[in-house]
């Protein structure tokens, strides 16, 4: 797995994480499933709500022919497109096709759409449950987005950045006990060693920095904690960020 750092800049990272903090606060989503939205979306257009694909950060009005995506996600699906400009126009009286999208429209439109899009098999009850970033970030682009050209690795990478300023990395790998610890050996699960040693599967993970349920006979594996791992704190949306930069601006959101 490719780990890049700092992928995004200061204003770009503080776009990102605040709206990741809206999606979970708003649509009920683990910080794992909200740090992939917001990464896919960072990916797409930087949050940039008129924005129209091409090269550089092109803005204005949705072009209704032809296959050039429009706004957040940078749709290029001719019907996922019809369905964001009547969206608008039902719910804001706002033609998008004359006057530039505003960020409570892409917003809107995507609280709608992603909890209704059946066309790629994307289920958003399961993706809103998700504690494993880099499976959520992927689910999110392939099943919902569709992008032709994922650039799956940058995409992870980001949403961990953005998680890591929502959820910062839990201290409490200093409270392992290492006395206590496990040999992988053939047969074992991570659901049967969780049950056996009275510790969830999620905690096992965590403990020893697992990404995945996949283990390896002969792996070397704490399975106790000197505390429980605490709940974390239920996340509350912020005040959005100063904007710094030209290419994003913060619109009538709220």
């Amino acid at each position: 797995m490719i780990r890049l750092k700092h992928l995004l800049t200061e204003a770009n990272i503080d776009t990102a994480v605040y709206w990741a903090k809206t999606f979970q606060a708003d649509l009920g989503l683990t910080p794992e499933a909200a740090s992939a939205m917001a990464a896919n979306i960072q990916h797409e257009s930087e949050f940039v709500a008129d924005r129209v694909q091409g090269t550089g950060v092109q803005r204005g009005t949705l072009k209704d022919s032809g296959k050039l995506g429009y706004s957040w996600a940078q749709w290029t699906h001719h019907s996922r497109k019809t369905k964001f400009k009547d969206f608008v126009k039902s719910n804001f009286n706002t033609d998008i096709t004359k006057t530039p999208a505003l960020s409570k429209h892409a917003y809107a439109f995507l609280k709608h759409d992603v909890q209704t899009y059946k066309e790629l098999k994307f289920d958003f009850n399961l993706f809103k449950k998700s504690k494993d970033i880099d499976a959520a970030t992927e689910d999110f682009v392939t099943k919902y987005e569709g992008a032709g050209t994922p650039r799956l690795e940058k995409r992870q990478a980001t949403a961990r950045e953005i998680l890591n300023k929502i959820k910062p990395k839990s201290k409490q790998t200093n409270n392992i006990n290492k006395s206590v610890t496990h040999i992988v050996k053939s047969g074992d699960t991570l659901s049967e060693l969780a049950a056996k040693y009275k510790i969830t599967v999620q905690q096992l993970k965590q403990i020893n920095g697992l990404t995945s349920d996949n283990i390896k006979i002969g792996q070397k594996l704490y399975v106790q904690l000197t505390k429980p791992v605490p709940t974390p704190p239920k996340q509350t949306v912020p005040t959005p960020p100063k904007q710094t930069i030209k290419d994003n601006p913060w619109d009538d959101m709220f």
